[in-house]
């Protein structure tokens, strides 16, 4: 298995937007289905525009989903930090495609001078928890009933980790 990424193209917005409507994919984005493609593509036409790196993750040639990484803006005193966000297609699970995309997170991030990447994650989505404390994440704290599931409310996860 293969897993590439290059940035996200027009013409794979049709195959991400089918990602993020699939509901279990969606359960723990921010992003409430159902996701119109006209969202989609003022989100790719934003993602130009503030420069905000937004990846495609292909395995063997087929896209399996995103990452995006937001960088602050360097002249602001958070400069130095970025935050990101992963999905994938469910097809893709536990095959080892959100390690790949961890390693890739982190090369990219340092690259780009980022000193500190950030996230915030479900508390009760014990696999991506698993993920990001393997590739270094540290809890720094609960945010309570921050995150709405249905009529549900959920505390989410502040996590980080210092790059060097």
């Amino acid at each position: 298995m293969k897993v590439t990424f290059r940035q996200v193209s027009h013409e794979d917005l049709k195959r991400l937007n089918d990602i993020v409507n699939d509901s279990d994919v969606s359960r723990y984005l921010q992003l409430v289905p159902p996701v119109s493609m006209k969202l989609t593509r003022d989100l790719f036409e934003r993602c130009r525009k503030e420069k905000t790196r937004w990846y495609c993750i292909k395995v063997d040639g087929k896209i399996a989903g995103s990452t995006m990484v937001r960088k602050n803006n360097v002249k602001s005193k958070r400069g130095h930090t970025a935050d990101f966000g992963i999905n994938i297609a469910k097809e893709f699970w536990g095959k080892g495609v959100g390690d790949k995309t961890m390693e890739f997170v982190i090369k990219k991030s340092k690259k780009a001078g980022v000193k500190r990447l950030e996230l915030e994650v479900v508390a009760e989505n014990t696999r991506a928890r698993r993920l990001y404390e393997k590739h270094g994440f540290m809890v720094e704290g609960v945010k309570k009933k921050s995150f709405r599931i249905g009529g549900r409310y959920h505390d989410t996860i502040m996590m980080a980790k210092l790059l060097d």
